[in-house]
C-alpha cells in the first residue's frame, strides 16, 4: 500500500468536500459532439489576483469521433496545434480524427507508465485483473507521471510560449488523469490556487458522466461494481492532492521541478507566464 504524505492527509480532513464535488458544467467547454470533455483552461483567477488567459489553453479526451462540425468550429476558433498524450497503443486504435489541411499541427507525445497502459484495462479485466482499480494504485499512478514524464509537460508548456502555436489543446483518452496532471501543474504554474485547480480537475466528473455510463456497464458485465471501477473512470481528488504534496516533498516547487524534469529554461518559464496570464 502506497504511503498517504501527511499534508495531503491533513488537506483532505479540512477541504470543504460539498463545495468542491458540486462544480458543474461551465461556460468553458466547447460545444463540441465528438469530444464532451474539451474545454478552456483561461478565466481562472490566481492568487495574485491576476488571471489565465482565455482561449489560449485547452484540455480535452480524446479525439477520434470529432465531427465535421467539431472541426468547423476548431478551425472558427483558429486551433494550431493538438498534443495527444495518449499511449501509442491508444492511439493506434483509435487515432485523432482532425481536420484536413494541415492547419493543425499533431503532436503525438505519448505517457505511457511502466505500470500500466489503458489500451490493456479491458484486457485485464476480462483476465480477473482487478490490481489496478483502487486509489493507492491511481495515487502511484500519478506519481510516476510526475517522476518520470517531466520532458514531455516541458515540451508543452515550451511550445505554449510561441503565440504561432495558440490555441493549444493536450489531451489523452477520459482527458482526467494525464491531461489532469498536466492542466494541474501549469495553472499552479500561472499562480492559480490549490482549491480552484482542484475544482477545474472535477468538472470532468460532470462533463464525462454521461459518456461513462455505458463504460460503467461493460465492466458491470465483468463482474466490477461501480465503487470498484470510479477510483480509474473518475477524475480522482485523493490521487491529485497526494500529487501536489509529493511534488514539493521531492521537487520544491513546479518551478523547480519543470527546470530540473521538464528541461525548461528559467527564461521560458518567464516568457510562459506572460504569455499566458493577464
Amino acid at each position: 500500500m502506497i504511503k498517504r504524505l501527511p499534508g495531503a492527509n491533513n488537506y483532505l480532513n479540512s477541504v470543504n468536500m460539498t463545495k468542491i464535488s458540486s462544480v458543474n458544467i461551465d461556460e468553458r467547454r466547447l460545444p463540441l459532439a465528438g469530444a464532451v470533455n474539451f474545454r478552456d483552461i483561461g478565466g481562472i483567477k490566481s492568487t495574485d489576483s491576476g488571471e489565465v488567459k482565455k482561449g489560449l489553453i485547452y484540455r480535452s479526451d480524446h479525439l477520434s469521433r470529432l465531427t465535421d462540425l467539431d472541426h468547423r468550429l476548431l478551425m472558427e476558433r483558429r486551433f494550431k496545434t493538438v498534443c495527444d498524450l495518449r499511449s501509442r497503443g491508444e492511439q493506434e486504435r483509435s487515432p485523432d480524427r482532425l481536420p484536413i489541411g494541415g492547419t493543425i499541427q499533431f503532436h503525438s507525445l505519448p505517457v505511457e507508465a511502466k505500470i500500466f497502459d489503458p489500451a490493456t484495462a479491458l484486457k485485464r479485466l476480462q483476465d480477473g485483473d482487478l490490481s489496478w482499480l483502487s486509489m493507492d494504485f491511481v495515487t502511484q499512478l500519478y506519481r510516476s507521471y510526475l517522476d518520470d514524464f517531466g520532458p514531455i509537460w516541458g515540451r508543452i508548456y515550451t511550445m505554449a510560449v510561441s503565440k504561432d502555436n495558440l490555441p493549444l489543446v493536450f489531451h489523452c483518452t477520459g482527458g482526467k488523469d494525464r491531461t489532469g496532471i498536466c492542466a494541474a501543474l501549469l495553472l499552479k504554474l500561472l499562480g492559480v490556487g490549490r482549491d480552484k485547480i482542484i475544482a477545474e480537475h472535477l468538472l470532468s466528473n460532470a462533463n464525462n458522466a454521461e459518456r461513462l455510463k455505458p463504460i460503467y456497464a461493460k465492466f458491470a458485465e465483468l463482474g466490477v461494481s461501480s465503487e470498484q471501477a470510479a477510483p480509474y473512470l473518475q477524475a480522482p481528488l485523493e490521487p491529485l492532492i497526494d500529487l501536489f504534496e509529493y511534488l514539493q516533498k521531492k521537487y520544491g516547487t513546479v518551478e523547480d521541478y519543470l527546470l530540473t524534469k521538464g528541461g525548461m529554461e528559467q527564461e521560458t518559464l518567464k516568457t510562459l507566464k506572460t504569455t499566458l496570464r493577464q
